[in-house]
Order: structure tokens, then C-alpha cells, then sequence
């Protein structure tokens, strides 16, 4: 039940702060002192904290991750990344930019979205001195002086991109789709933007020129291009579209049906 309550009465006698057991002091105190009393067993490291050192251990040596979301298969080493995990699932976004409406699931991220309020640029190159507001802004760019610039291509299509971070919102844009994109000329549906984008441009109704025209006189239209459109057997105007007739009234739009057969 102590330490579920709110009383600290352990002290720190440098800075004051208080914490509920010992142990917990102790730890604080040793980031004061620059004490290093938790040493690895697998390797040469040491550590001001015991937290410090059971982190260690499990990214470097035993890759251990105790703390799984009940959503789906994601695992974390610490609890702290669960919870943050936990808010892609709950949609919680609990840290609000104070100049915007943005609003982050997690701290860091508020603090460099910040960053395009303030302009701070923190990520400097050492070579040319461009500055970021973002660490893997720096990493990619640096590519550029080695000359080892990666490229990353998308599995879908022949996009590459130059980050694996554009070729993810690149999937999120063309590749990922919430429901089928129906093709308002054929009716056919797609599973997502590129296949739709591929088959507008490609559809057999556009082929024709006078699909992508309003004509007046259809007429005109067979004695030109009866030849080259042998191949459809169906001509119609957009839906928006309005014929004249007559002293200039309006009809609504229609289709033929030719059998060229």
C-alpha cells in the first residue's frame, strides 16, 4: 500500500527531490556522485540505475520484450513504449501544441512539431552546415556527401524513393485504400489509388476521341472516326455534360450503343 501513496520522505540532499523508497534515492543520488555500481555480466558497460542496466541487458544481450499489447503483436523492453503503443489503438493524443491544433499520442513527437513554430533547426552538417529540424532529416542528407545515397523501391510500382520514410507515405497514398475506387467511365472497382490512377488512364473509353469532347453532330463524328474506333461499341458524353438542340435547348446526356459488328 506505501507505494501506492503520494508521500516522498526520502530527500536528496543536493537537489531536493524526494522519492518514496531507498532504493529509488539511491539511484538519483548516483547520477549526482557519476557513481556507476550496476555493472553488465556479458559485457564491460556500468550504470548510475538499475532501470538503466535491466534496459541494457535486454536490448543488447537477451532482446527480451516482456510487455506486449493485447491489440495485436506488437512488444516492447519498456512499459513506457507499450503505453505509447497503446494510443495508436486508443487514438489517445493527449500532448496539444499550444500554437495549432496538432495534438500528439507522444511528447517527443509534440517537441518536434514545435520545432515549425519556433524554426529551431537543432541537426547540423558538419560538411556543408544545412541545418534540420529532425534527426533522420540529417542522416538522409549526410547520404548525399558519401555518395552512398540508398534508394528504396515500392513493391507495387516502379517508384523508388530516396527515404524509407517517402516510400512509406508513398503505400499510405497510392497503395492503401479504406474501400474499393470505382472507375465512374466502366464501373470497374479497384483496390486502391495507383490501380484506379493506371486504369483511368488507360480506359478503353477514353481511347476514342470524342469521349474526351462534347460533340454537336454526331454525324460529324461517325463520318471521321468510324474507322479508328472499331474496336468500341459504346460511345457516351460525361455526366455533366448538356447537348444543344433545336433553338438552344438543353437535354440531359445520353449514350449509343453502335454495333460495329
Amino acid at each position: 500500500m506505501k507505494s501506492h501513496s503520494e508521500e516522498r520522505p526520502h530527500k536528496c540532499g543536493v537537489c531536493e527531490r524526494g522519492f518514496k523508497t531507498l532504493a529509488s534515492l539511491q539511484n538519483h543520488v548516483n547520477t549526482h556522485t557519476g557513481t556507476r555500481p550496476h555493472c553488465c555480466r556479458d559485457c564491460d558497460a556500468s550504470f548510475t540505475t538499475s532501470g538503466e542496466l535491466v534496459r541494457h541487458v535486454r536490448y543488447r544481450h537477451t532482446h527480451e520484450k516482456p510487455h506486449r499489447c493485447t491489440e495485436c503483436d506488437y512488444a516492447s523492453v519498456e512499459l513506457s513504449k507499450l503505453k505509447r503503443h497503446m494510443r495508436c489503438h486508443t487514438g489517445e493524443r493527449p500532448y496539444q501544441c499550444p500554437h495549432c491544433t496538432y495534438a500528439s499520442p507522444d511528447m517527443y513527437k509534440l517537441k518536434r512539431h514545435l520545432r515549425i513554430h519556433t524554426g529551431e533547426k537543432p541537426y547540423e552538417c558538419d560538411v556543408c552546415q544545412a541545418r534540420f529540424t529532425q534527426s533522420n532529416s540529417l542522416k538522409a542528407h549526410k547520404l548525399i556527401h558519401s555518395g552512398n545515397k540508398p534508394s528504396f523501391h515500392c513493391d507495387f510500382c516502379p517508384t523508388t524513393c530516396g527515404r524509407k520514410t517517402d516510400l512509406r507515405i508513398h503505400m499510405q497514398k497510392l497503395h492503401t485504400s479504406d474501400k474499393p475506387l470505382k472507375c465512374k467511365r466502366c464501373g470497374k472497382t479497384f483496390p486502391d489509388r495507383y490501380s484506379y490512377k493506371v486504369r483511368k488512364e488507360n480506359c478503353v473509353f477514353l481511347s476514342c476521341v470524342i469521349s474526351r469532347v462534347i460533340v454537336y453532330n454526331l454525324s460529324v463524328h461517325f463520318k471521321q472516326f468510324i474507322n479508328s474506333c472499331i474496336i468500341f461499341s459504346l460511345f457516351f458524353l460525361p455526366k455533366n455534360a448538356k447537348t444543344k438542340v433545336g433553338g438552344g435547348k438543353k437535354k440531359e446526356p445520353f449514350f449509343i450503343v453502335i454495333d460495329l459488328e
